[in-house]
């Protein structure tokens, strides 16, 4: 069964695999054969860390997951971990 997935239309920033909202962060987990099986959602209250690095930003969460969201160019970093820090409670 195949679901086609919409995300919302107020994301913040969409960075394609990625939409960071005013409360969340929605990261599209990919199937084997590249297709969207399914979304994870990171709230930003659930955040223990946040790395920024060259092209790369990488999520610390509680119990110990994390996410790692990787970029084009070093601005979108920049940009994407201003709204984090914004909107984070």
């Amino acid at each position: 069964m195949s679901v086609k997935f919409t995300p919302a239309p107020d994301a913040l920033y969409d960075g394609g695999r990625f939409r960071v909202y005013g409360n969340r962060i929605e990261i599209d987990r990919l199937g084997f054969f590249g297709g969207v099986k399914g979304v994870d959602v990171v709230y930003y209250g659930d955040i223990t860390s946040v790395q920024a690095s060259r092209k790369q930003l990488v999520i610390s969460r509680t119990g110990w997951k994390t996410n790692i969201l990787d970029f084009k160019k070093q601005e979108q970093v920049q940009e994407v971990l201003d709204i984090i820090n914004t909107h984070k409670l």
